[in-house]
C-alpha cells in the first residue's frame, strides 16, 4: 500500500469540499447533549458508518461528547464489507486521507498487532473499505490541530478461539490513553440485503430486533451478543467488531448510554429497504479514569 491510503468516499458518501465537510461535521458534533454523557473517561463508542445524510447526525451525538478528552490514540474496529478475511486485518499505511487532511496511524501499534495471533496485515482489504474512513472527519473536527493517530482494524466473522486470541492482543493495547471506536450499522432489512425475517409491522419488528443487540452491548455481554447474532441472523455488519471490543472486558462500575437510534427508512419513508443506526457511549464510571 502507498504510505497514504487515499480517500474512497470523498465526493460520494461525504463532500469533497473541505469547508463544506467541516461545517457539516461541526453541526453534527454541536447537537450532542452533554447531559447524556456517562461519567468517567470514555472507553468505547459505537457509531454508524453510512453516508452522512443518513448516519452523520447519529454519529455526531456520540463523537460530540468526546471533545474534552483527547486520547493518545483511537483504535477503530470495523467490519470488512468487500474483501474476505479469516483474521483481523491491520494496515501498513502511515496515514489515511480525507478532504480535511491526513490522519496518522499509530504505526508501532499496527506493526505489533500484525505479529499477534488473530491478526494479519491486509492492505487490499483496507483500500476500498468505507467503515473506517467514514469516522475520520469526526476525529479531525474534534481535534483539528492534532487528530490522534488511529489503529484501523477490520474484524471479520471469527470463531471463538481466534476472537479470544485477537482480544488478548487488543486488550494489551487498550490502556487509559486509548479510545476504542466500533464502526457498525445495525439491521439491514429488505430483499436487496437478502434479509426479510418479517413482513408485517416492520418498523416495530426492526426496533425490537435491534434492541436485542443494543441491550447486549450496553450490558457488556460479548458472548451474549455473538449468540444473539447466531440465533436471529441479525444483519448487523459490525457485530463481530462489537464482540471483539466487549471480549476485551469493561471495568467494574462502567456506565453506558444509548444516545440515538434511527433507521434510514425514518428519513425516506421506505421500510421495504432499511438500515438501522445507533450511537452508544461507554465510559469508566464515576470516579474511574482507567480501563481494566
Amino acid at each position: 500500500m502507498n504510505p497514504v491510503r487515499a480517500s474512497v468516499l470523498s465526493g460520494s458518501w461525504y463532500s469533497a469540499d473541505a469547508a463544506h465537510l467541516a461545517a457539516e461535521i461541526d453541526r453534527y458534533l454541536a447537537a450532542a447533549d452533554p447531559s447524556l454523557r456517562p461519567d468517567g473517561r470514555a472507553l468505547l463508542a459505537v457509531v454508524p458508518h453510512a453516508g452522512y445524510s443518513y448516519s452523520g447526525p447519529s454519529a455526531g451525538l456520540a463523537f460530540g461528547l468526546l471533545r474534552n478528552q483527547r486520547p493518545r490514540r483511537v483504535v477503530i474496529l470495523a467490519p470488512n464489507h468487500r474483501t474476505p478475511l479469516v483474521r483481523c486485518a491491520v494496515s501498513s499505511a502511515t496515514s489515511f486521507a480525507t478532504p480535511l487532511g491526513n490522519v496518522p496511524l499509530d504505526t508501532a501499534a499496527c506493526a505489533d498487532l500484525a505479529t499477534r495471533p488473530g491478526f494479519v496485515r491486509a492492505d487490499p482489504a483496507h483500500a476500498g473499505e468505507h467503515a473506517v474512513e467514514i469516522q475520520l472527519p469526526f476525529l479531525q473536527r474534534l481535534w483539528p490541530d492534532c487528530p490522534p493517530p488511529i489503529v484501523p482494524v477490520l474484524v471479520p466473522r471469527l470463531d471463538d478461539r481466534v476472537r479470544s486470541e485477537a482480544a488478548d492482543a487488543l486488550g494489551n493495547l487498550w490502556d487509559e490513553e486509548t479510545l476504542v471506536v466500533v464502526s457498525s450499522d445495525f439491521t439491514h432489512f429488505g430483499a436487496s440485503y437478502g434479509y426479510e425475517p418479517f413482513m408485517e409491522d416492520v418498523p416495530d419488528a426492526l426496533e425490537k430486533l435491534d434492541a436485542g443487540a443494543i441491550l447486549k452491548i450496553l450490558a457488556g455481554d460479548a458472548a451474549g451478543l455473538v449468540d444473539y447474532g447466531r440465533r436471529t441472523g441479525i444483519t448487523m455488519c459490525g457485530l463481530e467488531a462489537c464482540a471483539m471490543a466487549l471480549t476485551c472486558g469493561l471495568p467494574p462500575g462502567y456506565e453506558a448510554a444509548l444516545l440515538d437510534y434511527r433507521r434510514s427508512a425514518d428519513l425516506n419513508g421506505d421500510f421495504s429497504r432499511s438500515v438501522s443506526y445507533a450511537a452508544i457511549l461507554i465510559c469508566a464510571g464515576a470516579g474511574k479514569e482507567t480501563h481494566g
